[in-house]
This record gives structure tokens, C-alpha cells and sequence, in this order.
């Protein structure tokens, strides 16, 4: 594991979209993305959850990540916010967290 370093920090909120109309007229948004949460005759409620997008360059590459599920269990949240997001990128400045990435492009928080 090597040291990586952080390129970009991303926070992509939440989003729901509630749409009439047939399955073609919702496509767009399912390749965005969204999924349907609920549908009825027509009636179509999208969700696309939220995201905190990480890039991350070592030696052997650049990735870019969905760190949303390991910064919560970091931080012990459930929620991940846009606050929660600057707290993990001014944690990741000041030292406090490191990440390591390998050369096969898995990574861990410490």
C-alpha cells in the first residue's frame, strides 16, 4: 500500500424526480443514474442517491472513487452531507487521515 494523494473531493447531493409519462420518457434518467422507487399507471418517483466522489493518484495510477460508505463509517454518520464532506477534506489537509491506495487500485482510510 502506498500513499496516495487526493486530486479532487466531488459532493454530488441527493435528488428525486417525480415524472408522468412511459418507461421511454424515463430512460434518460436511468442512465444518469436514478432508479425508480416507485411507479403507478404511469407515475414514475426517481431517486439518485447521494455521492462523494475521491480521486486518488499514487505512483501506479489515478482512480476515482465513491467514498461515500467508508468517510460515514469513518466519521460513524449514517447520513453523508456536504458539512460532512468538508470536515473529511479538511481532516485529509491537516493529516489527521491518510489514504493508501495499491496497485491494483483498492484503498483504506487511516
Amino acid at each position: 500500500m502506498e500513499k496516495s494523494t487526493i486530486l479532487s473531493t466531488m459532493y454530488e447531493p441527493s435528488d428525486s424526480i417525480e415524472m408522468q409519462g412511459k418507461r421511454k420518457d424515463i430512460e434518460k434518467y436511468l442512465n444518469a443514474g436514478y432508479y425508480i422507487k416507485e411507479d403507478r399507471n404511469g407515475y414514475w418517483v426517481l431517486v439518485k442517491a447521494a455521492q462523494l466522489n475521491v480521486t486518488l493518484n499514487n505512483s501506479s495510477c489515478t482512480r476515482t472513487y465513491n467514498m461515500k460508505a467508508d468517510v460515514c463509517d469513518y466519521y460513524g454518520k449514517k447520513r453523508i452531507s456536504q458539512s460532512l464532506t468538508d470536515r473529511f477534506t479538511q481532516d485529509i489537509e491537516d493529516g489527521k487521515i491518510s489514504i493508501y491506495m495499491n496497485s491494483e487500485g483498492n484503498y483504506s482510510l487511516k
